[in-house]
């Protein structure tokens, strides 16, 4: 019975996307897959990220209208 090596974090050697279980390594180095590891096209290259960079930081309250009383409770 052999235990299969998944890396617990980091980016792929080559695109720089994160590491997931499709990840492989190969002399030494993480890949974010087999197609990455073996220099074809990547299929991660091709793909949007999943979470809009605007989404991934807080907006100040500055930013948002004045709340009159009535709408605070």
């Amino acid at each position: 019975m052999s235990i299969e090596e998944i890396p617990a974090s980091g980016s792929c050697s080559r695109c720089q996307r994160a590491l997931g279980l499709a990840a492989a390594k190969v002399r030494g180095e993480w890949y974010g897959n087999a197609s990455c590891a073996e220099g074809g096209d990547c299929p991660l290259e091709s793909q949007a990220p999943a979470v809009a960079e605007s989404l991934l930081y807080p907006t100040p309250n500055r930013f948002f209208r004045k709340r009159r009383p009535r709408e605070l409770r």
